[in-house]
């Protein structure tokens, strides 16, 4: 089946930010941008969902416990995870040195970046939309150029699938800003009813995957509307031999072999950044 995020469906959603005004945080952002259904497997198969309709893009939003006053202070982080199309890598890349002067112009913006997957595997690619609140990264998707690229986006693109995530703040604590070159990214669903007893375990082991050198930043979000990813996690280090000597850590090992036990789903991926976004 081939999908495509429609102009219609776009606008709708810019429509809602317009209507809500000071509200639009509340009321816009999408979880979920569908593309042609190729039959990715395990991190795709996690984050793909091209039945979702208006609708329960509707009730989602509406489901959200978060208050308006969290939504306009917490960090927002606006992910795609993208597979290149067959053969056509070179043509996407050129596509987006043309419109990255367009998604980095916006003020609300803090950051674009884009990495490649180190293993080769899918998602072959991820990019991250960095802001200080929801409200901001509802105002930056409201931007009628903003709005054409993601408009665009599947067009380019084997397979897409965009998600907005709310950092949390009480899981982890070290944040030595590096330059962000390697990221390991986990993408979680918490347990069916199980979300409190999953994020007790990681306040038990979160010394421990904190403590060694290799690891620059360690960061988790909430999936802010609720939907599968639940939870994005990321590691970041300064090259991917760092990384790999990381996760062969025995400290480390024991809580990735722990962790489908706390989980219902996870997928590690493995991402090194490219230049795409530099100014």
């Amino acid at each position: 089946m081939q999908f495509r995020f429609g102009s219609m469906f776009l606008a709708a959603l810019i429509a809602i930010v317009a209507l809500a005004g000071c509200e639009a945080g509340r009321d816009m952002m999408t979880d979920m941008m569908p593309s042609t259904d190729t039959g990715m497997t395990d991190a795709m198969d996690m984050v793909s969902s091209t039945d979702t309709e208006m609708a329960d893009m509707m009730d989602m939003m509406s489901s959200m416990d978060t208050d308006m006053a969290d939504m306009e202070a917490v960090p927002v982080k606006l992910v795609w995870l993208v597979n290149y199309p067959v053969g056509g890598k070179a043509d996407y890349l050129a596509w987006i040195a043309a419109v990255a002067p367009t998604l980095l112009a916006p003020e609300e913006l803090n950051r674009v970046a884009s990495y490649d997957n180190a293993r080769g595997e899918s998602p072959h690619r991820l990019v991250e939309f960095e802001f200080d609140s929801y409200v901001d990264a509802a105002t930056y998707l409201s931007r009628p150029d903003v709005a054409a690229v993601f408009e665009a986006l599947p067009d380019q693109s084997s397979e897409v699938s965009t998600h907005v995530f709310a950092q949390r703040s009480a899981d982890y604590s070290k944040d030595e800003n590096p330059s962000r070159t390697v990221k390991l990214v986990y993408l979680v669903d918490y347990p069916l009813g199980g979300k409190d007893a999953y994020l007790q375990w990681i306040a038990s082991v979160a010394p421990s995957l904190q403590a060694p050198e290799e690891v620059k930043r360690i960061a988790s979000y909430d999936n802010l509307h609720g939907a599968s990813p639940h939870r994005f996690v990321e590691f970041e280090f300064e090259s991917v031999a760092e990384a790999h000597s990381y996760l062969e850590r025995e400290e480390v090992r024991a809580v990735n072999t722990e962790l489908p036990n706390q989980s219902s789903r996870v997928s590690q991926l493995l991402f090194e950044q490219r230049p795409d976004y530099n100014e």
